[in-house]
């Protein structure tokens, strides 16, 4: 009977030595150049891949520490219960109450989110909404996805220190954010230039953090309203748009 050429025991070894390797690594303490001799291997074990590092880093399920998130970090090195960064992403956008903006998750996972994402919405198990300006993932369930836009539309936004606007009640914050669901593009660009002026210096910032809204919309709706160019009848500029019917039919 021929004996076996590479025991799994050795990486068994060296992961629990180390903790975490990459495929060089792995490959070493099997005393091989092939990858595909590693992945046999690692068949046989609990392994897990990291979600950070572009996936490079392995280690046992065993040693792993996971959070109440199923979020566990090494040296700087993520993992997650879920495995790849698709999965985890998915998951934390399809259990999230008022779905996640990618800003959110990015900064709950410690890594970019948004190529995942995009994978994500184009094989339709995420869907995006947009949001006072900017996408927020949902699920593709169309009831879930409803509860979910609802809840972040009426909730109270977690504001960052020093960006809530004095005397601002839990009640008032979330009447506004309500008020703001309800306008239209443009009106909601103009009321948070309004706020930001009220503010003065640093009011594009905390009323885009306060709000959600890109600081970028927040300082085009105050420049707007310093410069009198409300036409508000008018939301996209002119020329924007479908052409109309007139226009469309030959004479």
């Amino acid at each position: 009977m021929r004996s076996e050429l590479f025991r799994s025991d050795s990486l068994i070894q060296l992961l629990r030595k180390r903790t975490i390797a990459t495929m060089p690594d792995l490959k070493a303490a099997l005393g091989t150049r092939v990858d595909m001799t590693v992945f046999r291997k690692l068949r046989a074990l609990d392994y897990l891949t990291s979600y950070s590092h572009a996936g490079r880093f392995y280690t046992l399920r065993e040693l792993a520490e996971f959070d109440e998130h199923g979020l566990w970090s090494y040296d700087g090195v993520r993992f997650s219960t879920r495995g790849s960064l698709i999965d985890t992403a998915e998951h934390f956008v399809l259990g999230a109450e008022g779905g996640r903006l990618a800003t959110e998750l990015s900064a709950q996972l410690q890594v970019a989110v948004k190529d995942a994402l995009l994978k994500l919405v184009r094989t339709g198990r995420v869907a995006r909404e947009e949001h006072f300006g900017q996408y927020l993932y949902c699920s593709p369930d169309p009831a879930r996805r409803r509860e979910q836009l609802l809840t972040r539309r009426t909730a109270v936004p977690h504001e960052p220190f020093g960006a809530v606007p004095v005397g601002a009640s839990e009640k008032t914050r979330a009447a506004i954010i309500l008020f703001l669901s309800s306008l239209n593009e443009k009106q909601r660009r103009l009321f948070a230039g309004l706020e930001a002026l009220r503010m003065g210096r640093g009011g594009d910032q905390r009323i885009a953090d306060w709000t959600g809204l890109d600081v970028h919309t927040v300082a085009r709706g105050r420049h707007e309203l310093m410069e009198r160019d409300l036409k508000l009848d008018r939301i996209r500029s002119p020329g924007a748009g479908r052409r109309s019917v007139e226009k469309k039919r030959p004479k």
